[in-house]
This record gives C-alpha cells, sequence and structure tokens, in this order.
C-alpha cells in the first residue's frame, strides 16, 4: 500500500477481512487480525491450515 492508512481491521467483518487478505496477501497485520479474531471465536488451526483456507477460497 503506497502512503494509504490500513483500514480498521476491527470493524470489518470476517468476509470483508478475507476478501482484504486475498487482495493484500504481504499485509501480515491483516493476517494476523484474521486469526486472533478467528481463534477469539473459538476456531483454531495451525497456520499453514490456515493459509490454505484462504487459497481454498479464492475464486479461479
Amino acid at each position: 500500500m503506497s502512503g494509504q492508512p490500513k483500514p480498521n481491521f476491527e470493524q470489518m467483518t470476517i468476509k470483508q477481512l478475507r476478501a482484504y487478505i486475498l487482495a493484500n496477501r504481504e499485509d501480515e497485520d491483516a493476517i494476523h487480525a484474521i486469526a486472533m479474531r478467528l481463534r477469539n471465536e473459538g476456531r483454531t488451526a495451525t497456520v499453514d491450515e490456515f493459509l490454505e483456507h484462504i487459497k481454498q477460497q479464492t475464486p479461479d
């Protein structure tokens, strides 16, 4: 992101956050935010499982 402020990940829905991550895969803050949100909802997975899930959600 060239100088633009990052969105407020806490105000985004999981769906919005996932879409943002798919468009900005290098944004570690966003990846961390969704991982923490999912963990707080009781969902657990390894980082590899999580990244595989994100890849599977990508339309070809």
